[in-house]
């Protein structure tokens, strides 16, 4: 795809996604300009060129100037929401991607004063009023023409977290820069060469999928959002402007509280129109300010002072301080267990005659298989298929199977999914132990059990939980004859969760899941919109953290949501041979680019330790 043709896929996107957003977004930062504009950054993280017409200026004439093209005046008279008369009165809002390369350069160094543009790429420092700065994907959209290319920007400095703080030093690499942001020096060789540069650097990129799902990651990565607080009979609340295109369940329920669940969703939309006295949803006007319940609030979005924002803010700290990775390249030495949600008489969710323990039975299958044939890792699965074994169907709807076994000692034919649950934790627990009397790290032994979800049907795209270290603490034992009928629950029956072992959990788990969304963004993927990594599931007002992880001992885990099958397209691209096998692939992905980075193992009688054992 030409250069051109890309800048015009930029372009569309960005009109499909400004109505949503509009342009009465308060200004974070404005300076003026020559040739009567503004640069300006508003508080949604989006940069425009304000124009003041010219007397006598026409709409075409506006366009060429500011944007290279008299043809773009449709598209900017629509972006403003004019006709076609042009009225001198008004500012035109230029959005970034649309202005001349040349003003675009101006724009950024207006807005961006400290930044600063060196051989190895364009050095960015996070601006923000609050601490919470700027996400990955707005600084990759601004730089790089795509917001996508996030996922290399954050391999390229290292960040341990998707977020950023004020004042941080953001490296967007030379090869991903637009060329008008290049060094000058490099600039006009670096244009030759886009057309062969790897997808994930090319500027303007356009994403390769529907417009649908282009739209929802530059939505989950919209950056900080600046809430007012007030107080009325002594019950605290957030406000939240709704803007143009936005609604009451997608944008302030799911959004601001956490719920994903039909039901849970619901109810909560149920509290807030009857706490903001609204008489008919669907007509709730832009601009209207819905006041959110401070109870209902995540803790991220509450007061900066607030104990849960203090103390959730805390508990990632220190979880991010007790991580320690190792490398592994080729994933040699590494053990991956992974588990396939559900099966046997236990279907997990089912939507239109599709059972959730098919369909992840066979990803996790091709999975085993991509790991094996292409990596190092030792792959072991917790359940299996007695006819089929871990063989992949060439076909795309599959057949409904209840022959699932848990591989413990003997077997356990999965006829009650609680039971079955915990046989899981029981064998990865006696998998993890095996690993270590081979002189396995613990740190290379890692658990993924992959599920297919089941949320409000507005919602796609893959999601993960990690064991958050305040809800796995503790204790826990099975002692009825099914549990110590098996060897594994013998060897370990009662499983102890220190705080320590609960904080490095929760940081290397997260790790791992941040790595595999961003391989499902990096493959162009569906990923959740609101939240994809979370420690906790939150249903019924209560927080919980799935057993499957919860009383797991292997340090580095997570349940993995492949896609909600309630949503009409996630379930239509799951039925299909090659969407399963790209998740798959996707998966070992983000395996492999976890391992490539941390501690090399440099214990010279490893391997053949774990060999002569």
């Amino acid at each position: 795809m030409g250069v051109a043709v890309r800048k015009w896929c930029v372009a569309i996107l960005t009109i499909l996604l400004l109505p949503a957003v509009g342009f009465a977004a308060v200004e974070q930062v404005s300076v003026a300009m020559a040739d009567r504009t503004r640069a300006v950054l508003d508080s949604e993280h989006s940069i425009f060129l304000a124009v003041t017409p010219h007397t006598g200026d026409a709409w075409s004439r506006l366009a060429l100037r500011t944007t290279g093209k008299a043809s773009n005046w449709k598209t900017l008279a629509d972006l403003n929401r004019m006709g076609e008369n042009l009225h001198r009165d008004r500012e035109v809002m230029v959005p970034l991607s649309l202005a001349r390369p040349e003003l675009q350069l101006k724009i950024l160094k207006e807005i961006f004063p400290s930044d600063r543009v060196t051989p190895e790429g364009w050095v960015h420092l996070v601006l923000a009023r609050e601490m919470e700065g700027e996400s990955l994907w707005k600084i990759a959209e601004w730089f790089t023409g795509d917001g996508a290319n996030y996922s290399a920007i954050r391999t390229a400095n290292s960040l341990a977290r998707l977020s950023t703080r004020r004042g941080d030093p953001i490296l967007i690499p030379d090869r991903l820069l637009l060329p008008h942001l290049r060094a000058p020096g490099q600039r006009q060789t670096r244009i030759a060469e886009v057309e062969d540069d790897p997808v994930d650097s090319r500027p303007s990129q356009a994403p390769s999928v529907s417009l649908a799902s282009s739209v929802q990651p530059a939505v989950a990565n919209s950056g900080p959002v600046a809430l007012e607080f007030g107080s009325a009979d002594g019950r605290p609340y957030a406000i939240y402007p709704l803007k143009k295109g936005e609604a009451l369940y997608s944008s302030v329920a799911i959004r601001f509280t956490g719920r994903v669940y039909a039901k849970d969703v619901n109810e909560v939309v149920d509290q807030l129109v009857k706490y903001n006295g609204i008489s008919d949803v669907s007509r709730i006007p832009a601009g209207y300010k819905v006041r959110i319940p401070m109870e209902l609030l995540l803790p991220e979005y509450r007061p900066r002072s607030d104990p849960r924002r203090l103390a959730e803010e805390e508990s990632r700290r220190e979880s991010s301080r007790a991580v320690r990775r190792i490398r592994a390249m080729d994933l040699s030495g590494v053990h991956i267990i992974l588990d396939a949600g559900h099966g046997g008489r236990d279907v997990g969710t089912l939507h239109d005659g599709i059972h959730e323990s098919d369909y992840v039975y066979d990803v996790a299958c091709r999975l085993k298989a991509l790991l094996e044939k292409n990596t190092k890792a030792k792959v072991s699965m917790t359940t299996r298929s007695v006819a089929l074994g871990y063989k992949v169907p060439n076909q795309n709807v599959l057949e409904r199977r209840k022959d699932h076994v848990v591989l413990t000692s003997p077997t356990y034919q999965l006829e009650n999914p609680v039971v079955g649950v915990h046989l899981r934790w029981y064998l990865a627990n006696s998998i993890l132990r095996k690993a270590m009397r081979s002189s396995i790290e613990p740190e290379k032994v890692i658990f993924i059990s992959i599920h297919a979800d089941s949320l409000h049907p507005s919602l796609r795209g893959a999601m993960a939980y990690v064991p958050g270290q305040r809800l796995v603490q503790g204790t826990f034992s099975k002692t009825q004859g099914v549990y110590l009928a098996r060897s594994e629950v013998r060897e370990s029956p009662t499983v102890t969760h220190t705080e320590e072992d609960a904080l490095r959990a929760e940081g290397l788990s997260t790790e791992l899941a941040d790595s595999i969304i961003d391989a499902f963004a990096g493959a162009k993927l569906q990923v959740h919109p609101f939240k994809p990594v979370r420690t906790n599931v939150v249903r019924d007002g209560k927080e919980w953290v799935p057993a499957i992880i919860r009383y797991n001992k292997v340090p580095t885990r997570i349940l993995l949501e492949i896609g909600n099958l309630g949503n009409v397209e996630d379930r239509s691209l799951i039925q299909t041979r090659k969407y399963r096998e790209q998740v798959a692939a996707t998966i070992s992905r983000g395996i492999v680019d976890f391992f490539s980075k941390g501690e090399l193992d440099r214990r010279p009688d490893l391997t053949a330790n774990a060999a002569g054992k």
